[in-house]
């Protein structure tokens, strides 16, 4: 399994976790399973937040990495909510803040920064960690 995308209507989160090399093939099903299951909670809510576990995701070739942007930037404009990656080393920080770009995105090393500040309210300023500054 490359990935997997589930909704928790609880926390009105996409959870989407990423892992492994990718082609060309993996990134257009996944851009297709990410814009079915936003479609799907879109219709339940318009509002929802994206956390993406792509910490077992290791630095793509630069071809792979430069698609995942518009995925991202088709999502975000399914929702007024954030979305936050969590990142598996410096590097895959590196290439992610290089390629996602989006206000409402941010790009974390700990699941427990990213899911505090989801949790956070939208307007709340991003407390300065080593993990969450750009490099």
């Amino acid at each position: 399994m490359k990935f997997r995308i589930d909704y928790d209507p609880r926390r009105n989160r996409i959870l989407a976790v990423i892992r492994d090399f990718w082609t060309l093939e993996t990134v257009q099903e996944f851009a297709a399973a990410a814009g079915a299951k936003a479609r799907e909670v879109r219709a339940i809510r318009d509002d929802y937040d994206v956390l993406i576990d792509s910490r077992d995701f290791p630095v793509q070739a630069n071809d792979i990495a430069d698609l995942l942007p518009q995925i991202a930037e088709g999502g975000m404009a399914l929702t007024t909510g954030r979305a936050a990656s969590v990142v598996g080393s410096r590097l895959n920080k590196i290439q992610a803040e290089r390629t996602q770009s989006h206000p409402r995105l941010r790009i974390f090393m700990t699941m427990a920064e990213a899911e505090a500040w989801l949790a956070a309210a939208p307007d709340a300023e991003l407390e300065p960690t080593a993990s969450n500054q750009r490099i």
